[in-house]
């Protein structure tokens, strides 16, 4: 690729690249400060070119990715050519821009879309894609010795989001703007205690930049150390405590775009096992096989659906407080608690319910693994190769005394997959439970296997703590995919960074309080982990630490966060500290139980529709569960909306997070349909909506459908989301599709898999599209499957339903032929009118089958 191509093309971006350095200028009291002195700039044309600009301070290298993306590396000596990412960036391959020009007389480097000024010393980026150029930011090297300091010129944005996880129950909002963020602690995460308990602090460096209408761009800083980031004043600084950095800078159309490409840069995450989208009941801890069983005895009796149960360290024996010998780390069964584990299993596994065990990172160094782990060097050590003398952890021995594996040794993550994963793999355990992996207890003056970073292997504690975490979850699913290729990674962890979302991690906010301040908490959190890239991500449903609220009071904050859990959170799972036996967590023994089943059965219809949006996630990278702005950027009132949420772009809902008998909606401009009583249509300006929190004696939280919605949905109850053993396609027996009717064409594909294996990567799901648009006197509805979906010989049960606000239809036809009206309780093929909407009876269908509802008025 050659620097002079397209010039042509480039002449009026430059005019207006050097029309906006001119007028704008760079001085410290407004554009970002000034920058180090540069004593060279060199221009560098290649396939992805590049500016090397060199000072006292060390070098910055600005590199053009592709026409949207700009990559800037601070270090001490860089080279032409050369690009450093940490192990969080996905793929290095960046074909460069499809064109560019450097203007030697403005020292600018601009591709179609994008241009970077060396101004006074500093970096100005300007956005070229719109009608007139929008100057994003202006980066300034502030300082550089043993850390760095940079700086970002707010220019004309009002809303930063991003930036992972941390629970604060003083912040009202997402957005960074006015605000300061810090690490949690000097080597960064951790888990942090505050009025709201112990909860995760998690650095995940991306934010994204928004200014008026769509006016937007994001960043992601690619270190993994730790990061300050001060948002309080229009010079915006990052402070990191290491010299050298890398940070990219890319522009698109909207919020949504954004994401994309930064789960393109990062890794988009894998489809979890179908059961994944089901309740999964916990505690600390099942005692022995009798208690789970009488958990699952109740459910079964009040029918609940579930789908299984999470063992926490019960299962491997315990632990010993402040002993070497302690049974963590040891990854057994404990056979007496839990006798003949494999044949139980296997008898769970027949009424298709699953496990997911917990497993730490820590060795009790009485245990034969802590030896032998230490001889093959695979524990964070006391010192340098050939030494074998690891690291003993004794300062907070709650869980015994011993050592921590050393995740970023990959004959590490190897060996302690198959000497002790993959075996509980092959008894049956669906997923991994990753505990205490921020890390939370650790030596500072650890030596560790390491990372490379900017050329150079940095193996010290503070090097690699942001990343032991990841390259845990990296080991899961790197070496499951050798041990069992068919076997999807499915990881619930409590820490991690950038990327860890590619290794199929669930998150989960820590050890939060039984209080509507924990709740109310986890609102912003969950914005700014689903515009991090985590589409999975929940809470201790009910809270960990009951001491909060007793009695009714904690009874109605149970059913309230259950409620709102049902609609945001996967895996759906409660959770308690209940070494006492005294204290429950099952949404048939804690809370309002109708109100738990009602909600619980609403989150099970919805699994087709979930599942598809997870397979959306996978393939293109949309947001599950995001925030209203990320669907409604230009809304400035939806901005600053954190407690209403979107499911997808159909659903919209409000999470109940106090104890008031109403909850307020707020609804974007459009119409809006109630998902629980159709006849309830809303026509909006944007404006707030109150809503009992209970109606009928049944507690929920607010959801609503948009015109155009079309939502797949399971018609009937089920007791469980299907089989544990891959095989075919599990198909959606019983099929409701619900339509609100739009004066638009809309789509949805619905997407069916055997739930289980990776073969969905390699196309072996079966995609069926639905459409919905206006006809001539009516309204039409088509399903489509695809090839997959038309070499199968299976059937469904299917219904319609579709809402129409003001139009009433005398005719419904199914290919061509009239259907007859019938009663609602009718069994037979028809339709009636039920609760504001036509439903239709279509029958038993071959899923191969094309279907065409014509709705006549």
């Amino acid at each position: 690729m050659s620097g002079l191509k397209s010039i042509t093309r480039f002449t009026l971006c430059l005019s207006f690249a050097s029309a906006v350095a001119a007028l704008t200028g760079c001085s410290s009291g407004s554009s970002g400060g000034t920058s180090q002195p540069i004593s060279q700039v060199q221009y560098l044309p290649s396939e992805q070119p590049q500016l090397l600009i060199s000072s006292e301070a060390g070098d910055v290298m600005v590199t053009l990715l592709d026409d949207d993306m700009v990559h800037i590396a601070y270090h001490d000596e860089l080279t032409a050519g050369q690009l450093f990412f940490s192990p969080m960036v996905a793929t290095s391959d960046f074909g460069g821009p499809e064109s560019y020009q450097y203007d030697e007389s403005t020292q600018t480097l601009s591709s179609a879309s994008v241009s970077v000024s060396i101004v006074d010393g500093c970096l100005r980026t300007v956005d070229l894609s719109g009608d007139e150029p929008l100057t994003l930011t202006q980066l300034c090297l502030l300082e550089r010795g043993e850390s760095l300091q940079v700086s970002m010129s707010q220019e004309s944005f009002t809303q930063l989001y991003g930036l992972g996880q941390k629970l604060d129950s003083s912040n009202e909002y997402a957005s960074w703007i006015g605000e300061e963020r810090f690490p949690a602690t000097r080597t960064g995460n951790a888990m942090t205690y505050s009025d709201i308990a112990a909860s995760g602090d998690t650095q995940i460096p991306v934010g994204y930049v928004l200014g008026e209408g769509t006016d937007n761009y994001a960043f992601f800083v690619d270190t993994h150390y730790p990061l300050t980031f001060d948002f309080s004043e229009p010079q915006w600084t990052i402070s990191s405590s290491d010299p050298s950095l890398g940070m990219f800078l890319f522009t698109g159309d909207n919020l949504k775009q954004l994401r994309s490409k930064y789960l393109e840069l990062t890794g988009k995450p894998p489809v979890p096992p179908l059961k994944a989208f089901g309740l999964w009941v916990s505690e600390y801890g099942y005692d022995n096989w009798a208690e789970l069983d009488s958990k699952l005895d109740t459910l079964k009796a009040a029918d609940f659906p579930i789908d299984g149960f999470v063992l926490d360290l019960q299962w491997f024996g315990g632990i010993n407080s402040g002993s070497e010998n302690t049974q963590m780390g040891s990854l057994t069964w404990d056979r007496a608690a839990f006798p003949n584990p494999e044949q139980k299993m296997a008898e769970l596994a027949g009424q298709n319910i699953g496990l997911v065990h917990i497993e730490e990172s820590y060795v009790g160094a009485a245990l034969p693994e802590f030896r032998q782990l230490a001889e093959k060097r695979q524990l964070a050590m006391d010192c340098e190769a050939p030494c074998i003398e690891a690291s003993v952890l004794s300062s907070n021995p709650w869980w015994g005394i011993g050592g921590m594996i050393d995740w970023t040794s990959e004959s590490a993550r190897k060996d302690w997959h198959n000497d002790k994963r993959a075996p509980l793999i092959e008894d049956g355990f669906l997923g991994h439970w990753t505990d205490l992996g921020e890390p939370e207890l650790y030596d500072y003056n650890s030596i560790y296997a390491g990372v490379t970073w900017y050329g150079e292997q940095q193996t010290s504690h503070r090097s690699v703590h942001n990343l032991l975490n990841f390259y845990w979850s990296q080991g899961i699913a790197d070496h499951t995919a050798v041990s069992h290729p068919d076997r999807r990674p499915w990881i619930l962890s409590r820490s991690g960074t950038a990327g860890s979302q590619r290794f199929g991690v669930a998150m989960w906010s820590g050890d939060v309080a039984s209080r509507f301040l924990s709740l109310e908490a986890q609102m912003p959190a969950q914005t700014n982990m689903s515009l991090s890239g985590f589409d999975y991500y929940g809470s201790d449903i009910g809270g960990f630490h009951r001491n909060g609220l007793r009695g009714s009071r904690f009874d109605e904050l149970y059913t309230r966060w259950f409620a709102t859990a049902i609609l945001m959170e996967v895996p759906l799972r409660p959770h308690t500290q209940n070494l006492c036996n005294c204290g429950e967590t099952a949404p048939d023994r804690a809370g309002d139980s109708n109100s738990n089943l009602a909600n619980l059965r609403t989150r099970y219809s919805l699994t087709p529709y979930l599942y598809s949006l997870a397979h959306q996630a996978y393939t293109a990278g949309e947001a599950m569960f995001p925030p209203l702005v990320y669907h409604f950027q230009e809304d400035a009132t939806a901005r600053n909306e954190d407690r209403t949420k979107m499911i997808g772009e159909s659903l919209l809902y409000t999470a109940i997070i106090d104890d008031e008998d109403q909850v307020s909606s707020y609804l974007p401009v459009g119409q809006w349909v109630n998902y629980y009583d159709r006849n309830e249509v809303v026509q909006s300006n944007g404006a707030v909506y109150d809503r009992a929190v209970e109606v009928d004696g049944i507690v929920r939280a607010p959801l609503f459908l948009r015109a155009g919605a079309i939502v797949p949905t399971l018609a009937n109850d089920v007791d469980n989301l299907g089989a544990l053993q891959s095989g075919d396609i599990q198909w959606f027996d019983a099929l409701n599709i619900l339509a609100v009717a739009d004066e638009q064409t809309h789509a949805f594909t619905l997407v069916e898999d055997d739930g289980l294996s990776r073969g969905y990567e390699q196309g072996q799901k079966a995609e069926t599209k639905i459409e919905t648009r206006v006809v001539a006197n009516g309204y039409q509805l088509q399903v489509i499957p695809n090839s997959v979906a038309a070499a199968s010989s299976a059937t469904r049960q299917l219904t319609l339903t579709l809402v129409s606000p003001g139009a009433t239809y005398s005719q419904v036809s199914v290919n061509g032929s009239l259907l007859s009206q019938i009663a609602p309780e009718s069994s037979g093929a028809g339709w009636y009118l039920e609760a504001g909407a036509v439903v239709v009876n279509v029958g038993s269908v071959a899923v191969a089958d094309q279907q065409t509802i014509t709705f006549v008025r």
